[in-house]
């Protein structure tokens, strides 16, 4: 007759998870299985789809109750008693090994689960001494069969319940201190807005698109609503993108729509679909923005992190991955989350989900972010020489610095007019190679919008020395050349050329903001 060692409970306990938080994603996980019954059932509907956590930091305690269907008393004993003995089935439920009620062990002194089913005046109740589990474990002298071990530490009882009461709730008690992450109410709603099969945010403003393409195509998006400590949870999908400037959050993007994405398998059953913001791509997302990155998700719960695609080598770069933001949410029933939730079983649907989504995420993304860059570079390059065109507009009226400061100017603007022409080609090349690509221009359209640099066929036109403009250009300059210096009338002819060679060296010697801001001083108190 076959020996099952304690270790089994010690593999499905202490050492199951590497992360103590993903403890609240299984509670979530068999509290939703339990809530889509009770509305299957329809004792509730999906406004009433709720789940209540509560952390009491002082207590060290923790309680995870929902409005589900609830365990008939006659079934408490044999189903909590049973582990890895599932009835779930895997093609309608989030949970379905029989497992992950098991997690909150490794983290508490005890551990308590109670129900009641509707229509019974019975609350149910077991206790695992959790304490006592992990004594057990750790003692190489006590060597029980795995069943006389859950024996050994569980209790069961039972309480008068109101009849139409119906729900399931979980009690972590004396958690450990090893495991206060779990007491940090700031931190566990962090990391549920990212995991759990949460709403969208109201002021989202793609959440109506994104469920509009979800019903339009009888794909469910199960959405539960999740409170900690009275505060109700939401996906933390935001319509700006920010970055950190002086210790402040800065918007420098904005998601400008989202693209939706369908993949089938060969015998043409949906294998899962996305939604992906479209922005400007100005730069990687900085991490800022909580949400960035294309997250996995199977049943509305988050499979692994924000990297879970870049880990699995989804991307042609390194930093692609975080160049997007957006949901891929897994539909075929083969498409199973492994036991560890990271990532699916391996199994030919697995592989052909990865073959299917690849060619988006390697190709397709790595386009869209680097011809974006591309055009915006190109607008830079205009911008440039727009404000470097203006600065000798007005110099020409205010005076140059000294003749090494007309010069450097000048051929500052002849080498951005040869890269400008470049830049046009490039802009030109994108925009009507791509014009029926409705991604890329709607992005290419955006970046215009933002540098609003209007394309010239002319060139900035440079005067001679004696002020007279250059006879082959057109829109010619009619000032004659002047330099700052001289403006200082009350010095000589031959004390304003000495003024405008010190701006020169100034100029030479001094970055060009720094070199104005001493320049214009100097000018300044000289002129007094």
């Amino acid at each position: 007759m076959a020996f099952i060692g304690k270790n089994v409970i010690e593999n499905l306990t202490t050492a199951m998870y590497e992360n103590l938080l993903i403890v609240y994603r299984e509670y979530i996980q068999n509290s939703a299985d339990s809530i889509d019954k009770a509305i299957k059932q329809g004792l509730i509907n999906s406004n009433n789809a709720e789940i209540y956590i509560d952390i009491s930091p002082e207590d060290r305690s923790i309680i995870i109750e929902d409005t589900g269907v609830g365990i008939a008393a006659s079934d408490f004993i044999k189903i909590m008693s049973s582990i890895a003995d599932s009835t779930k089935d895997p093609a309608e439920n989030k949970g379905f090994r029989g497992i992950g009620r098991l997690g909150g062990i490794s983290v508490c002194q005890e551990l308590r689960f109670s129900c009641s089913a509707f229509g019974e005046e019975i609350e149910s109740v077991v206790s695992w001494n959790a304490k006592k589990v992990k004594e057990i474990l750790v003692d190489h002298t006590q060597n029980p069969e795995a069943a006389a071990l859950v024996d050994s530490v569980t209790s069961y009882s039972t309480k008068e319940c109101e009849k139409d009461k119906h729900f399931f709730k979980v009690e972590m008690i004396g958690v450990e201190k090893s495991a206060s992450e779990l007491l940090d109410v700031n931190l566990i709603k962090q990391y549920l807005r990212s995991v759990a099969p949460l709403p969208y945010e109201v002021g989202f403003i793609f959440r109506s698109k994104i469920h509009e393409f979800a019903e339009a195509n009888n794909f469910i998006l199960d959405e539960y609503n999740v409170f900690v400590n009275g505060d109700r949870l939401y996906k933390e999908y935001k319509t700006k993108l920010y970055e950190e400037k002086n210790g402040q959050k800065v918007k420098y993007d904005e998601l400008l729509d989202v693209q939706f994405e369908i993949f089938y398998s060969d015998d043409n059953s949906v294998l899962s679909w996305m939604w992906y913001g479209i922005s400007r791509f100005e730069k990687a997302i900085p991490a800022v923005n909580t949400m960035r990155g294309i997250r996995l998700r199977k049943g509305n719960i988050q499979i692994g992190n924000e990297l879970t695609f870049y880990n699995h080598g989804f991307y042609k770069e390194s930093r692609g991955y975080s160049y997007f933001v957006g949901e891929v949410f897994a539909v075929h029933s083969e498409l199973r989350p492994n036991a560890r939730r990271d990532y699916f079983n391996i199994n030919d649907y697995c592989r052909e989900f990865e073959y299917k989504l690849r060619e988006l995420f390697f190709n397709r993304f790595y386009t869209i972010y680097h011809h974006a860059n591309q055009v915006k570079k190109a607008y830079q390059k205009r911008q440039e020489l727009s404000k470097t065109q203006h600065e000798y507009d007005e110099k020409l009226t205010e005076g140059f610095d000294s003749p090494e400061d007309k010069e450097s100017l000048e051929t500052q603007i002849d080498k951005l007019q040869e890269e400008v022409a470049r830049a046009d080609k490039t802009i030109e090349t994108r925009t009507t190679k791509e014009e029926t690509d409705e991604v890329l221009s709607r992005v290419y359209g955006a970046i215009q919008d933002t540098y609003d640099i209007p394309k010239s066929d002319d060139s900035v036109i440079l005067p001679t020395e004696d002020g007279e403009p250059q006879i082959e250009e057109k829109n010619p300059y009619k000032k004659k050349v002047k330099y700052k210096s001289q403006n200082l009338s009350q010095y000589s002819k031959k004390e304003q050329k000495l003024i405008g060679k010190i701006y020169g060296i100034i100029r030479a010697i001094l970055p060009h903001d720094m070199a104005d801001v001493v320049i214009n001083k100097i000018q300044e108190e000289l002129s007094k």
